[in-house]
């Protein structure tokens, strides 16, 4: 494999990462939409349920205690984890792609000998590296194939396209 070819590889394996993060991010947002809808339906059916209802108060206080410390749990929850990072993650990565994509033109038409553009891969590489180590201080991101292979597709696709 030549270095364009290297080079080739990076811009698409960056790219691939951002369609990951954005759906990863996705998925993570869903879970949250969800328990904060659920916390809401249950506080609110609970009081008006214990308010008619006094026979039962206990059960909807149950249900209101449940849906609090879900509430209190939330934040250390991996999803929510994953929304931090990916959203300190996320933009520094899109620019990091953009600026291996604007070196893109140089690579390709020759005008870049093999050693620059193994100097630019290598310095991309020494960036990506620095950012995952500044965001991701705990492996919060597990790896999801349902994730990858949508990402993959949407690879494809952009490449195609562009």
């Amino acid at each position: 494999m030549n270095v364009q070819e290297k080079y080739w590889k990076l811009m698409v394996q960056m790219k691939a990462w951002i369609f990951y993060l954005d759906i990863y991010s996705e998925e993570s947002y869903k879970w949250d939409r969800r328990i904060n809808v659920f916390t809401a339906l249950v506080s609110s059916a609970s009081i008006a349920s214990w308010a008619i209802w006094t026979k039962y108060s206990f059960l909807w206080g149950l249900a209101i205690a449940i849906s609090q410390v879900i509430n209190a749990i939330k934040p250390i929850l991996p999803f929510s984890r994953r929304i931090d990072v990916i959203g300190k993650m996320y933009p520094r990565i899109v620019d990091l792609y953009n600026e291996i994509d604007r070196k893109w033109f140089n690579v390709s038409d020759g005008s870049l000998t093999a050693v620059e553009i193994n100097d630019l891969i290598y310095n991309y590489k020494v960036i990506y590296t620095n950012i995952e180590n500044e965001c991701i201080k705990n492996p919060i991101l597990v790896k999801n194939k349902k994730i990858h292979a949508k990402a993959d597709k949407q690879v494809e696709e952009y490449f195609t396209n562009y």
